[in-house]
């Protein structure tokens, strides 16, 4: 991680990774997502299920990084790995993965930010050295302006000492600043900011992947339908199970 990386993160609670991905890799990941977005919910491959509630702006599909081999891929890019260990104080491992897709109108909820303290989304910053406990790497795959209904976040906001004063729907919220890149790039950011998106006004679709790490001795997530199954960590390069299990 670089000295700038590092200031950037404390300061605004993300950075952007240009070129994270290659653009062979992105237009492979796409026609895998495509495949899950055109699927049958009920033809999903074990563990893959819906987070949430299936709509026509909405879909959310809980460990995709079993979906395809491809997907592991990201597991660990070099970038992003780079930052992961920059800010999350000594042991870490990859918590869970998702995909989101949204078409027009949809968009995803404001939520967390440093105050109230979420016992999973902590931040801090103490003796130079970032202690985030748990920090996403975003991947925006397609749909990645501000009309597409891209990424967003309340910079700072993971420092607050002040519950966030709007809603949860993203016009409510004022400070909120998109985060419009390149399919390939990478936004790494620490859980503990608000964040969400805008709304999709485009039509065309936003399809995005998260790949979520935290200390090591943090549980699966849990919610939607979140978790590792047992036969994946043991199909995995050993570099790559070790960024998977638990520590």
């Amino acid at each position: 991680m670089t000295p700038e990386q590092q200031y950037l993160f404390d300061l605004q609670g993300y950075v952007v990774l240009k070129g994270a991905l290659p653009a062979k890799m992105v237009g492979a990941l796409n026609a895998a997502c495509a495949r899950y977005e055109e699927m049958d919910p009920a033809e999903y491959p074990d563990p893959l299920v819906l987070g949430q509630e299936k709509t026509e702006n909405n879909l959310y599909i809980s460990n995709i990084v079993e979906g395809d081999p491809l997907f592991e891929e990201l597991i660990d890019v070099p970038d992003v790995v780079e930052v992961i260990k920059g800010t999350s104080a000594g042991q870490w491992r990859l918590n869970h993965t998702y995909m989101i897709s949204r078409w027009g109108g949809g968009y995803t909820y404001m939520h967390l930010g440093g105050t109230p303290i979420h016992p999973k989304c902590t931040y801090m910053c103490h003796g130079g050295q970032i202690a985030s406990s748990l920090t996403k790497a975003v991947f925006p795959l397609l749909g990645t302006s501000k009309e597409d209904g891209c990424f967003s976040v309340i910079p700072g906001s993971h420092k607050s000492n002040f519950t966030r004063p709007y809603g949860n729907h993203p016009d409510e919220n004022p400070p909120l600043v998109p985060i419009e890149c390149e399919p390939g790039d990478a936004i790494v950011f620490t859980e503990a900011l608000a964040h969400g998106s805008l709304v999709n006004k485009s039509l065309k679709p936003r399809r995005t992947l998260f790949y979520c790490y935290s200390v090591g001795f943090m549980p699966d997530w849990g919610r939607l339908g979140l978790h590792f199954t047992p036969e994946f960590s043991a199909r995995l390069p050993e570099a790559r199970r070790e960024i998977v299990r638990l520590k």
